[in-house]
């Protein structure tokens, strides 16, 4: 299927790339800055599929240095679970399951070795989305910690300590880049989509890159089945009131 485009694989499902668009960069060097500067907390916020994980990914592969301990957990359930998970990874090893109190004490325990160590300490928590604000007050409140929290679109407007770093969905300049970017990650360096199309696409999904994922693997397969040069943006119609279908 992906050979009748010159390809070997699918160029828009599969792992995610970060794909340096204007916005995304922006966040990017907003969380570094978090970081650099030593400030508490930096809330990434976005809708969903918007690619909050894979710019937080990106800034923390960029402030990787020997004196900085970086981790992360996704999806924490709760309070005392995401403490869990981040006392285990800073100490290396599976803690014991402890009451609430314990695990905190646990958790400030490490973050004290790093500090002692001359380590900054980076808490990256992709999603948590019920996480009590409490909870992440106190958890901002570590000794030499610094958090990055990426969520879908929280309030943080009652936490004016906080800098907040909301992503939007792509324009349509964006969406072309976006879609020409994943094609070359892949080798292919010639258009398949015609203008019409990409912007077809964009429409269609809502500048949402995930959304666009979907939509245009689809459109490739549609397109590459009736042997087609390029896709269309007929064809990207058709594979978008597919999906609507579908989703009623």
């Amino acid at each position: 299927m992906w050979r009748h485009w010159g390809l070997d694989r699918d160029p828009f499902l599969g792992p995610s790339r970060f794909v340096p668009l204007a916005e995304h960069r922006e966040a990017v060097e907003r969380l570094r800055y978090t970081v650099e500067a030593g400030q508490p907390l930096a809330w990434l916020t976005g809708g969903e599929g918007l690619g909050k994980s894979i710019v937080l990914r990106q800034a923390l592969a960029e402030i990787r240095r020997a004196d900085r301990r970086i981790v992360l957990v996704e999806n924490p359930v709760d309070a005392p679970s995401l403490w869990r998970m981040l006392a285990d990874q800073i100490e290396g090893k599976i803690g014991p399951a402890t009451e609430r109190a314990e695990t905190w004490i646990r958790l400030e325990r490490a973050a004290k070795v790093c500090t002692i160590q001359g380590r900054r300490l980076v808490l990256a928590i992709d999603g948590g989305e019920g996480l009590d604000r409490g909870d992440l007050q106190r958890l901002a409140r570590l000794e030499g910690a610094t958090i990055l929290l990426a969520q879908r679109d929280p309030d943080v407007s009652a936490a004016p300590w906080t800098l907040a770093i909301r992503l939007r969905p792509l324009t349509r300049s964006d969406a072309e880049n976006y879609l020409t970017a994943r094609l070359a990650a892949v080798g292919c360096r010639e258009p398949i989509f015609t203008p019409r199309a990409v912007v077809r696409l964009h429409a269609a999904a809502r500048g949402v890159p995930r959304g666009m994922n979907q939509l245009a693997s689809m459109a490739l397969i549609a397109a590459a089945m009736r042997g087609m040069e390029a896709v269309s943006s007929e064809v990207v119609d058709g594979v978008a009131l597919e999906c609507r279908a579908a989703g009623d």
